[in-house]
Parts: structure tokens; C-alpha cells; sequence
């Protein structure tokens, strides 16, 4: 049958579940990506954190400050603060995505069980 340029055939219902699944699919695949690159940035701005955390605490003691009281200035100490908040939000970023990934498999498992019971239904 033609169907000129302007016009679109009408799509069925499992067509659409399909081509659903597919954007869903290309949409996890993308996500694994940003996922792995978050991971990346988490690891390291843990590690900017942890060396800086140490660095401090050793000023901190060579400064003459008790051992118990370290902890809570260092955690004051503005670069250690900042290096700490941008350890926080990439791991917020990081379990984000994680979040995103899931809730998309879960989306796919429903679409692709509800096209099997169409497909079935069928039969």
C-alpha cells in the first residue's frame, strides 16, 4: 500500500510496546555509561577527600592538638568541608543512577511481559 510522505501507518499496540522496550533499552545503555563515569568521579573525589582528611589531621597534630579533638576540627576545616561535599553529591549522583537503571529494567520486565501476554493472547 503507498502512504504518501505526510501520512504515517497506523502503529499497533505491540509494535509501539516494542519500539518502547528499544528507547528503554538505548536509554539503559546510556545510563550504564553515565553510571561508570559517576563511579570514576565518586573514586576520586573520595580519594581527594581521604588524602586531604589526613594531610589535615597530620597539620593538626604537628599544631599541637589533642589526638581526641582532630576529628572535629578537621572536619571544619574549609578544604576538607568542600572536598567532602563534592564527595557527597557525586555519590548522591552515583546512587542516583543506580536508582535509574533499576527503575528502567523494571519498565522493560513490565513492557516485555505485557507484549508476551499479547503475543499469547493471540495464539
Amino acid at each position: 500500500i503507498y502512504v504518501g510522505i505526510s501520512q504515517k501507518l497506523p502503529m499497533n499496540k505491540d509494535y509501539d510496546m516494542w519500539l518502547e522496550i528499544e528507547k528503554l533499552a538505548n536509554t539503559l545503555n546510556a545510563t550504564i555509561e553515565d553510571f561508570y563515569k559517576a563511579g570514576i568521579e565518586l573514586a576520586n573525589s573520595e580519594a581527594n577527600y581521604q588524602i586531604k582528611l589526613r594531610s589535615q589531621a597530620l597539620i593538626e597534630r604537628a599544631q599541637g592538638v589533642p589526638v581526641t579533638m582532630i576529628s572535629t576540627f578537621i572536619k571544619g576545616h574549609a578544604e576538607v568541608a568542600e572536598l567532602r561535599q563534592k564527595r557527597d553529591i557525586c555519590e548522591s549522583r552515583y546512587k542516583m543512577l543506580e536508582n535509574k537503571i533499576n527503575s528502567i529494567k523494571f519498565q522493560m520486565r513490565v513492557l516485555d511481559a505485557q507484549a508476551s501476554r499479547e503475543w499469547t493472547k493471540n495464539d
